[in-house]
């Protein structure tokens, strides 16, 4: 004995059975409600992009253009032309939705064959991001130049330390330790003492 389901929508109904029959479509589904239930969405909306004019696509076929995708959702990143990307979910969605217009404004050749647009589309963005980040590094080092340091016997110190004790005739240490004491504060204990120490020594 069989039991019947029915769609709240247009009525069709459906043998309970066949939807067991059906567990691999249905851990595929499950995979791309686990990796976020908005992108999920925003798949299925691209996968339509596959469908031939005035036909519908298979289930068969939508679970196998979401399980070519899956993997790479799941792990956040793509492979596109011998090198990985990484591409966080927000720039998934960024990307089908820019697909999505380019349909809606008739720039898009459909139905789609494959992947590699979305792929192209995806490594674009995450090249664009890897420059920019660069770019703030580049800014940020210009921004916080390092100080030069030159060897006084023995002591690494920097160029204006350096010259205090070239021309002040002051301990490297000391002047080390009194340049430390000027940059940050309180001053420990120990570096207390030890600066009474060389000041000692020094008279």
């Amino acid at each position: 004995m069989s039991a019947d389901l029915s769609c709240p929508v247009c009525g069709t109904e459906l043998d309970l059975a066949v939807l067991f029959c059906h567990e691999h479509d249905q851990r595929a589904l499950a995979r791309l409600a686990d990796v976020s239930i908005p992108l999920g969405a925003r798949v299925l909306q691209y996968i339509a992009l596959f469908c031939p004019p005035k036909q519908r696509l298979t289930a068969a076929k939508k679970i196998k253009l979401i399980l070519q995708l899956l993997p790479d959702l799941e792990r956040q990143a793509i492979t596109h032309k011998g090198r990985d990307w990484g591409v966080p979910l927000p720039a998934w969605a960024q990307a089908i939705d820019q697909m999505l217009a380019a349909r809606d404004g008739g720039r898009l050749e459909l139905p789609m064959k494959g992947h590699g647009y979305l792929y192209a589309v995806l490594a674009s963005m995450a090249d664009k991001h890897e420059a920019q980040a660069e770019q703030q590094r580049e800014q940020d080092h210009r921004v916080r130049p390092q100080r030069d340091t030159v060897q006084v016997r023995g002591q690494s110190l920097d160029i204006s330390t350096a010259f205090d004790v070239a021309v002040g005739g002051k301990d490297p240490a000391l002047a080390d330790i009194e340049k430390r004491e000027r940059a940050a504060a309180p001053i420990p204990s120990e570096i207390r003492a030890r600066i009474e120490e060389l000041k000692k020594g020094k008279q």
